[in-house]
């Protein structure tokens, strides 16, 4: 029994334990890393499952914009120096800012961590107020978004230079008309600011060996996910996408996708009049 307590309070201490000595340092001249009664990330278990209602869906403005890849010493982020367009939960407009890379994830599903998560970073621009939008990635193919960086990245990398411009840059990929998780949480690096509205997509995407190697790299081979916090009874949700909710999305203002609706009458084209 007293082998299992020690086991147990070993294991208790890695799970708090901050991913870095520089981390720490941050943290402990940060007192809501400390403190905050409702820190980011958190294990997306135990969760509400319920239909996406409109004030919950995530409908989005997105367009291409001028793009800076940053090395900020603890991650990789991209920044839009233009307007890239924005989001909409509840009625509120939150702003595309930047995005960025942990290594591996920082949540996890039913306590299982995957390989890499990605945040996208959105401000409202009156209030200030935040909202990141979450992804997932486990070992597979590789990651549509980061080829398009694989040439910066190899930049940085073999020069230790800290900033590229990779061009204009479609953000329309980081969106998803799947299911996603929703809680309220806060920035998962200091000052780990709370109130941050947390949305995390259901959908596990695929990334490759290599990026994630590239991205590790890039900072030196340092693994920056903080470790889990206390959910401290907060309400975590799971919204399933209803089929009239996945048509709304398909047909929200500035964001019809064509292609799903020609795809079928191209077909049909080709099937009984192309001969």
């Amino acid at each position: 029994m007293k082998s299992f307590f020690i086991i147990g309070s070993i294991l208790l201490l890695i799970l708090h334990a901050p991913t870095t000595k520089a981390q720490a340092a941050e943290e402990a001249d940060s007192p809501l890393c400390n403190e905050g009664t409702m820190q980011s990330p958190v294990d997306l278990t135990n969760v509400t499952v319920e239909t996406v209602p409109d004030s919950e869906q995530v409908f989005t403005f997105y367009q291409p914009s001028n793009t800076t890849l940053l090395n900020r010493g603890h991650d990789i982020a991209v920044e839009w120096t233009g307007d890239a367009g924005s989001i909409e939960i509840n009625g509120i407009n939150y702003r595309l800012q930047q995005l960025h890379w942990h290594v591996p994830s920082e949540h996890t599903i039913d306590g299982k961590r995957y390989d890499l998560e990605r945040h996208a970073v959105h401000v409202n621009l009156d209030t200030n107020e935040t909202a990141v939008i979450g992804a997932l990635y486990q070992i597979g193919e590789q990651d549509p978004f980061l080829s398009q960086l694989m040439t910066n990245l190899t930049y940085m990398v073999e020069t230790s230079t800290n900033e590229t411009d990779p061009g204009v840059i479609d953000p329309s990929d980081i969106t998803s008309t799947d299911g996603f998780y929703r809680y309220i949480g806060s920035l998962t690096t200091p000052p780990c600011t709370e109130d941050i509205v947390w949305t995390v997509q259901s959908k596990i995407r695929s990334v490759s060996q290599q990026q994630v190697d590239l991205l590790l790299e890039a900072v030196h081979g340092n693994e920056n996910a903080r470790p889990l916090q206390p959910i401290n009874g907060r309400d975590i949700y799971l919204y399933v996408p209803s089929k009239d909710t996945a048509w709304s999305i398909i047909f929200s203002p500035k964001r019809i996708d064509w292609n799903i609706i020609f795809s079928p009458l191209q077909y049909l084209q080709q099937k009984f009049f192309s001969e």
